[in-house]
C-alpha cells in the first residue's frame, strides 16, 4: 500500500472555544470556523468526498475500492470551535416530518403522539452520505456476548457534542444533543443549551434535573462512582478537583472547572455513550430515581435488588464505577429510557439481542424523514471462532460490520464476496498490535526484568516484523512502534521507527549482558535460576490469523532464549486479570493513535486492556481496582505530572510541546512491544446496505463507525 504522510491522513478541525459560540442549527459562531482542507487542498461536499489514493501494491490493488484516506490532523484547541458542517447541522430544520409506517400506524391509534410533538424545537439534520434511505430492514451483525457490549454500543452512542465527518478528510467537533456551547476566555467556564423539547425514549422531557441528577447523586456518588470520569474533574498538581455545576434553567447550565480546560470538547467527543455515567451531562433521573436511596423508600430498593438478583443497591448500578448494572446499563436494561436511534427491547440472553427504533429520537434527514431509517438491529451471538464468522459472513448473513472482522481474514472475505452478496470496503485502523510487558507483574523477578529497558529492547529486535506483516497480513499491515499514526499531530517518525529492525544477534547479546544465561535447553535463566519463562495472555481466537502472528513472536523469543507460552482467555476473563493486575503480559491493540490528546490513556497506563502498568494507572485515576505506588522516580510520575499540566494549558503551542515530552519518555525506552500497525480495517456491506461510507480512520477515540452517523444506515433491496 502506498506509504501515506503527514499531510494525506486526516484533517480534524476541533478546539476549544476561547470565547466562540458553537450553534447546531443554522447558526452563526461568533468567531470564524478553522477552513476545512481535502489531501487536495480544495473542499469537497459531504456527498461527494475526495477520492482516496489508489493503492500500489498487489495486496491494496485486490481492494476493489479506494484505499483508506489520509490527510493531515489538525487539532486546535485554542482557536474557535468549528462551526457545524452541511452535513449535519448547518441547515434548517424541515417545516414538517414524516416518520416510520409503523409509527403513523401508532399514532393513527392514539397510541404514540404526532411526530412533530415528538420532536425538540430545533432536531438535529443530518445530511446522508450517499441518498436518502428508505424506512424498513432489520440490520444483522454478530458479536460474541457481553464482554463484546462496545460494538453495539458505538452504534447508538450520543453524547453533548459529538465528531462530525461529511467525508474521509473531515473530522469537527460540534453539538450534538446541546444545541450550542459557550466558554470563556481561558476554557475554564462553559455553557451548555439543551435541546428544548428533546425527549427520552419513553416521552419525558430532557432537562437540567437530569443534568443536577447525573453529577450530584451519580457521578459524585462514592457508592457508585468511586472515581469521576475526566469530564467531570481534573488533576492539578496532583490532586482532583471537582467541575461546580451551575443550573441557569430547564435547558442552560454552566460548568465550572478549577483551570482551564481546553480539551474538554475534544474528551466529551471521545467519550460518548449510551450509559448512565458515559454520557455527559444526562441521564435519564425520573426513572433512575426508582433505584437511588436518596430518592426510594428501602423496600422499594430490597424489591429491586431481588428482582435483579444482586446483593446490594450498589450492584444495580455496577461495579467498579462502571455503570454496567443490570438497572443502569440500556444493553442489560430494556426498561432504561434512551436519547439513542434505538433502544433494547431483547436484552442477554436473549439471541439475538435486539433493538428497535426509539419513537422520540431527535435528528431528522433534510426531507423532515425521522432518523434512523432502520428498523431493527439484531446482534446474533457467536463463540468467538472466527471461522465460524467468516462462514456467516460469506453466507451473507451479516448486513455491516468491521468489529472483529480480521485482516488476516481479507483475501477469503475478497473471495466471497460474490457469493455473500457484500463487497469489502477499506478503513484505516489508528493501532498497533502490541505486546505489553507489565511493570507490575504478579512475580517480581519478571517485574523487575520488564522495568528494564534493555530487556525489554531485546523483545523487541528478536523479532522479524516484515515477515509478519507479509506472510501473516499481506502487506496491508505496516511494520512500526506502538506510536501516534501518520498524520496525528503527535506522530513521531523516530517513535514509529524505535526498535522494530529485526536484529537477533544485538537482542541475545542484550540479554548476555544482563547475565540471562542460556540453559542446556537453550531457555534462558532468571536472576534467581529459574527458567526464564512466562505466559502472555490474548483474546485471539485459536486458528485466526492474529493467533498466527502470537505463535509467530513466541518463536522469535524462543530463538534467543526465551520460553513464552500464548494463552488464549475470553475477554471479561482478561479484563479481570488486567484489573487486578495478575497477568505477565498482555496482547491488545494499541489504539487511541489518532486524536491522541482526546485520550491519552495509553501512554500513562490508564487504559488497562493494553497493561504495561495498570496498578500504576489505577493510581493515577483512583480507580478502586489494584493500585501499587511507583517509585518516587520512576518516569511514570514524570509522564502524568507532564499530562496534567497539559491539560490546563490554554496555549495551544505549549499544549503540544508538553505532550511531546511525554512521547518523548516513551520514545527514549518503548514500555512495549508494537509489531505491525496502521493496517487496512476490512468492512463487510451487504449490497443492500447503504450509506456506509469507504475509507474512513478507524479508532476507538473516534467512535469505529459511530463515526458516521449509524442513523442515516438504510437498507434497501
Amino acid at each position: 500500500m502506498t506509504s501515506l504522510n503527514r499531510r494525506q491522513f486526516l484533517r480534524l478541525t476541533a478546539a476549544a472555544a476561547a470565547t466562540g459560540a458553537v450553534t447546531a442549527c443554522g447558526g452563526t459562531p461568533s468567531a470564524p470556523a478553522p477552513t476545512v482542507a481535502t489531501s487536495g487542498g480544495s473542499t469537497s461536499a459531504p456527498g461527494n468526498p475526495t477520492a482516496a489514493p489508489k493503492p500500489t501494491t498487489a495486496a491494496a490493488a485486490m481492494s476493489g475500492g479506494p484505499a483508506p484516506t489520509a490527510a493531515a490532523l489538525n487539532v486546535s484547541s485554542s482557536q474557535p470551535t468549528a462551526a457545524p458542517t452541511a452535513a449535519t447541522t448547518a441547515m434548517t430544520a424541515p417545516a414538517q416530518y414524516k416518520e416510520a409506517p409503523q409509527f403513523a400506524e401508532q399514532v393513527k391509534a392514539g397510541k404514540l403522539p404526532p411526530v412533530a410533538m415528538r420532536m425538540p424545537e430545533k432536531p438535529m439534520v443530518i445530511k446522508p452520505i450517499e441518498s436518502i434511505g428508505v424506512y424498513g430492514g432489520v440490520w444483522h451483525r454478530a458479536f460474541k456476548g457481553l464482554s463484546d457490549r462496545v460494538g453495539p454500543t458505538k452504534l447508538l452512542e450520543e453524547s453533548s457534542v459529538r465528531w462530525d465527518a461529511p467525508d474521509p478528510n473531515t473530522i469537527k467537533v460540534i453539538p450534538n444533543f446541546v444545541e450550542k456551547w459557550e466558554q470563556n476566555a481561558d476554557a475554564s467556564e462553559y455553557t451548555f443549551y439543551l435541546r428544548k423539547g428533546l425527549k427520552w425514549s419513553d416521552g419525558t422531557d430532557v432537562t437540567t434535573d437530569d443534568t443536577k441528577f447525573w453529577l450530584e447523586d451519580v457521578i459524585f456518588n462514592k457508592d457508585i462512582v468511586p472515581a469521576p470520569a475526566y469530564f467531570a474533574r481534573q488533576r492539578i498538581n496532583g490532586e482532583y478537583k471537582n467541575v461546580a455545576l451551575t443550573v441557569v434553567d430547564k435547558t442552560t447550565f454552566k460548568m465550572k472547572y478549577a483551570a482551564p480546560y481546553p480539551l474538554l470538547p475534544l474528551i466529551m467527543a471521545k467519550l460518548q455513550g449510551q450509559g448512565v455515567g458515559s454520557m455527559p451531562f444526562i441521564t435519564p433521573s425520573t426513572y433512575l430515581k426508582k433505584f437511588h436511596p436518596k430518592y426510594a423508600s428501602p423496600d422499594d430498593l430490597n424489591k429491586a435488588i431481588a428482582d435483579k438478583k444482586v446483593k446490594t443497591w450498589q450492584d444495580l448500578w455496577g461495579t467498579a464505577g462502571n455503570l454496567e448494572g443490570p438497572v443502569a446499563f440500556w444493553f442489560l436494561n430494556p426498561d432504561l429510557p434512551v436519547i439513542s436511534a434505538w433502544k433494547t427491547t431483547a436484552a442477554i440472553p436473549a439471541d439475538p439481542v435486539a433493538m428497535e427504533r426509539n419513537p422520540y429520537f431527535w435528528k431528522v434527514d433534510p426531507d423532515g424523514n425521522q432518523l434512523p431509517y432502520i428498523d431493527r438491529v439484531e446482534h446474533l451471538y457467536y463463540d468467538g471462532n472466527n471461522d465460524t464468522f467468516n462462514l456467516r459472513i460469506a453466507s451473507g448473513q451479516i448486513d455491516m460490520q468491521y468489529r472483529n472482522v480480521q485482516l488476516g481474514s481479507y483475501t477469503f472475505l475478497k473471495e466471497n464476496e460474490k457469493k455473500g452478496n457484500y463487497v469489502v470496503k477499506r478503513w484505516r485502523s489508528a493501532q498497533t498490535f502490541t505486546f505489553f510487558p507489565n511493570l507490575n507483574a504478579p512475580d517480581p523477578v519478571l517485574a523487575k526484568l520488564f522495568d528494564t529497558a534493555e530487556f525489554r529492547q531485546a523483545l523487541n529486535l528478536a523479532i522479524n516484523r516484515k515477515d509478519i506483516a507479509d506472510l501473516v497480513y499481506n502487506g496491508l499491515a505496516s511494520p512500526r512502534q506502538a506510536s501516534p499514526v501518520k498524520g496525528s499531530p503527535e506522530y513521531d517518525a523516530d517513535l514509529e521507527k524505535m526498535w522494530i529492525e529485526y536484529d537477533p544477534k544485538t537482542a541475545n547479546d542484550l540479554l548476555d549482558k544482563l547475565g540471562l544465561t542460556k540453559g542446556s535447553d537453550g531457555v534462558r535463566k532468571r536472576p534467581d535460576g529459574q527458567p526464564l519463562q512466562w505466559s502472555v495472555e490474548h483474546t485471539d481466537p485459536p486458528g485466526s490469523p492474529d493467533d498466527d502472528m502470537n505463535q509467530r513472536v513466541a518463536k522469535y523469543w524462543g530463538a534467543v532464549g526465551l520460553k513464552v507460552d500464548m494463552k488464549y482467555v475470553e475477554r471479561s476473563l482478561y479484563q479481570q486479570h488486567v484489573y487486578d493486575s495478575d497477568l505477565t503480559m498482555g496482547k491488545w491493540g494499541f489504539d487511541r493513535c489518532s486524536v491522541v490528546k482526546a485520550d491519552a490513556g495509553r501512554w500513562i497506563a490508564t487504559i488497562e486492556d493494553g497493561p504495561w502498568a495498570p496498578a500504576y494507572g489505577h493510581v493515577y485515576s483512583q480507580s478502586s481496582y489494584k493500585k501499587i505506588d511507583p517509585p518516587m522516580d520512576h518516569p511514570i510520575r514524570q509522564m502524568w505530572d507532564l499530562w496534567d499540566k497539559c491539560q490546563v494549558e490554554p496555549d495551544e503551542a505549549k499544549r503540544n510541546a508538553l505532550f511531546q515530552m511525554v512521547l518523548g519518555i516513551h520514545k527514549q525506552h518503548p514500555y512495549t512491544v508494537g509489531i505491525v500497525g496502521e493496517p487496512v480495517q476490512p468492512v463487510i456491506v451487504s449490497n443492500s446496505f447503504h450509506n456506509m461510507p469507504d475509507g474512513y480512520i478507524a479508532d476507538d477515540t473516534t467512535r469505529d463507525y459511530g463515526l458516521v452517523n449509524p442513523p442515516q444506515f438504510y437498507i434497501k433491496k
